[in-house]
């Protein structure tokens, strides 16, 4: 019962502990703003190019996450069917189920097939705005690093807890590229639409110029109020769809966060109140957790601006 009690304390103490870092560091009033509102203001500027290269580009970028989601998707059928028959009592070869098989398989996955979202997360997570990208390499990393120290350092998990869930990181990541195949809208779109009452007004133009002086005076005054008008319609636009992105960031940042606090104490309540293995199962519940928030999220991202 000592030890019982011990553990309790330790694992409330633990998760209250992360619960004030995670909310300090990611929704501090000084530091949770102005990252988002800078990354605005590096990447808007991006959208008045040229659209050809961004096509191209958006072609290359969904050749590579497919390229990726490929390797990712051969390499997880193996080791998600064995898995899932062991998980269901089906006797297998040992060699099928020798956890250092699953970890050579899983490696490229986590490592090449998911860096891309690894480097965004981690990125996210210096400039202290998470977002579906961190949860997800989170939950990728705590199962990849806890089924690797099952295999390499085994005595300093409890006996019982010396579960591996490789296949459980690589379909993350297969779910995650799967996704991100996804194509997002382009959030300023609507602005590039005020270029066809201008090629009206300059067709106006050259049929008015044959008239008196001063209807072709006139003319051009009601030209330049039109285009005056229409640049300060696309500079709204622009403005309104600046608003929304960052609110959709500022979403996904609280969200992040709050699903980091609610993993934390998932974990430490499995920990004193679950069944046995408890590590095992805390780890991959934690992770699980972190995983469908993240996946949502990363859903969200795709959904057009209104």
């Amino acid at each position: 019962m000592g030890f019982d009690l011990f553990m309790t304390v330790a694992a409330i103490v633990a998760a209250a502990v992360a619960t004030w870092a995670i909310l300090r560091l990611f929704l501090s009033e000084n530091d949770g703003i102005a990252p988002s509102c800078q990354r605005i203001t590096d990447e808007k500027p991006a959208e008045n190019h040229t659209e050809n290269p961004d096509e191209e580009a958006g072609e290359t970028h969904r050749s590579d996450i497919a390229k990726r989601l490929a390797i990712s998707t051969i390499l997880i059928i193996p080791t998600f069917t064995v898995t899932m028959l062991t998980f269901g009592g089906i006797t297998l070869p040992h060699w099928l189920t020798n956890p250092w098989l699953h970890a050579i398989i899983a490696t490229p996955v986590m490592f090449y097939c998911a860096a891309p979202m690894h480097n965004r997360g981690t990125a996210a997570l210096r400039n202290r705005t998470p977002n579906a990208d961190s949860l997800l390499s989170l939950a990728m990393t705590v199962v990849y690093v806890y089924s690797l120290l099952a295999c390499v350092v085994s005595w300093i998990i409890p006996a019982g807890s010396h579960n591996q869930y490789f296949a459980f990181a690589s379909m993350v990541a297969v779910l995650s590229l799967a996704i991100s195949l996804i194509e997002q809208p382009p959030m300023a779109k609507k602005a590039s639409e005020g270029d066809i009452p201008t090629a009206q007004s300059q067709e106006t133009q050259e049929t008015q110029e044959t008239q008196e002086t001063q209807e072709t005076q006139e003319t051009q005054e009601t030209q330049e109020t039109q285009e005056t008008q229409e640049t300060q319609q696309s500079m709204d636009t622009l403005i309104q769809a600046n608003i929304t992105y960052e609110i959709r960031t500022r979403v996904t940042q609280i969200t992040a966060t709050m699903t980091m606090v609610i993993a934390v104490w998932t974990f430490a309540l499995w920990l004193i109140f679950g069944l046995q293995p408890k590590l095992a199962i805390a780890v991959l519940i934690g992770a699980t957790v972190l995983t469908v928030a993240g996946l949502v999220l990363q859903a969200y991202d795709r959904l057009p601006s209104r």
